[in-house]
């Protein structure tokens, strides 16, 4: 007698549906498609976070001078002065396409250049993040992998959130979108019927690839230099054909990186310096004492109109009068691209300005020649006798006073 009678067996509809062949799992294990990854989740929270702390960050350092070369640019986008003296800027390595690109949003905004520059902040963040996302996609199909990139960032950004450099965050983040693209492009497999089996990349990323290393050779030069081996090794490494048949491609790539620097019209970025030759300070150790570099100078940059030049010492007041669009006679740290014997004189003449033993006399042909029209002193600093004080800091002690007949 049979076990199952034909009115008790089961049919086909009775029994649950298999699962899919060649993944080896249960369907039901898969999270729903709906569902937004962990590092979506956890990376949109830090961008949120991160944007927000962009606006209050002080002016100090990077911010800073990034806020001076979108001024500059604000004023004269062809022809710039440097970011934080009254000259010309024949050869100034700060006026790559990125701060280009800030300069021509805070024109065609209106926005100033501490808000540019806190903006960009945020877009630059959501670029190195989905550029984390693309990489780590291209290099394994784990969904956690991300996630653990963002406590090393977070991390970064919160030991010291005024020295973040924006341009080398937006050239890092370039370059992580950089690799995706290369390892997508040398892991293709030809299609049937390619005219060209087994070249690739493609014309048309050869030449965008190339592109965007020349962009970040002329962004930030040593992210460049990792950039550049980070192609290298994914080509290696990556790609299913012969090297030989994709050679010209890949050369192809290089070139357009190289012509793209060449020819950037504001400076040569094959050969522009990126340091000063004699990165000498005007500060006197001894005064270092005053300083916070978390010192916001709303109370100074509230008197002192854009253009206008001040005298000195203070590094973190620097950057933050030359961010709201005032000029330093000698910055602490001078552009490279001006020239050795200009700084020289500039950083003698703040020196002798600050000695009390100068006579009066010499410190009114300095703020003549330079056509200084402010001061911001330590309160260990003499104010000399044609000098009235409009504002102080009851934090650091510093005062900011108008020179007459300057």
């Amino acid at each position: 007698m049979p076990l199952f009678s034909a009115a008790s067996a089961p049919s086909s509809a009775d029994l649950p549906p298999a699962a899919p062949e060649g993944d080896g799992t249960d369907g039901a294990a898969r999270p729903p498609l709906w569902l937004p990854s962990p590092y979506l989740v956890l990376g949109g929270l830090l961008w949120a976070v991160l944007s927000a702390a962009a606006w209050q960050a002080p002016l100090c350092c990077e911010a800073g001078l990034q806020a001076a070369v979108v001024e500059r640019l604000r004023v004269n986008l062809l022809h710039p002065a440097f970011p934080m003296t009254d000259l010309p800027a024949v050869a100034s390595a700060h006026y790559s396409p990125y701060a280009l690109l800030q300069g021509l949003a805070a024109r065609a905004s209106g926005l100033s250049g501490p808000s540019v520059v806190a903006l960009a902040a945020s877009l630059n963040l959501l670029l190195l993040l989905t550029g984390i996302g693309r990489l780590t996609r291209l290099l394994t199909p784990n969904r956690w992998v991300p996630v653990l990139v963002l406590v090393p960032l977070a991390m970064i950004h919160w030991a010291d959130p005024a020295r973040w450099s924006a341009p080398s965050t937006f050239a890092v983040a370039v370059t992580l979108h950089l690799w995706a693209w290369t390892g997508r492009a040398a892991a293709r497999v030809a299609e049937r019927g390619d005219p060209a089996p087994g070249r690739t990349p493609r014309w048309f990323e050869a030449t965008g690839i190339g592109v965007l290393l020349g962009l970040v050779l002329l962004v930030h030069p040593q992210t460049a230099i990792g950039a550049a081996v980070g192609c290298l090794a994914l080509i290696a490494f990556r790609t299913r054909t012969r090297i030989r048949p994709t050679a010209w491609r890949w050369t192809f790539a290089v070139v357009c990186a190289v012509t793209v620097a060449a020819l950037w019209p504001y400076y040569n970025g094959l050969t522009a310096p990126h340091t000063p030759a004699d990165g000498r300070t005007t500060a006197p150790p001894a005064a270092e004492g005053v300083r916070t570099a978390g010192e916001p100078y709303a109370w100074a940059t509230a008197y002192v109109p854009p253009g206008e030049v001040v005298l000195t010492d203070s590094r973190p007041a620097m950057y933050a009068l030359a961010g709201h669009g005032a000029y330093v006679l000698a910055d602490a740290l001078p552009d490279a691209g001006l020239a050795t014997t200009e700084r020289r004189e500039r950083s003698r003449a703040v020196a002798a300005y600050l000695d009390t033993s100068t006579p009066q006399a010499r410190r009114d042909g300095i703020t003549a020649q330079y056509r200084v029209r402010w001061l911001l002193l330590t309160r260990d600093q003499r104010l000399p006798e044609n000098a009235t004080v409009l504002a102080f800091s009851p934090r650091t002690g510093e005062v900011l006073a108008r020179v007459s007949g300057g």
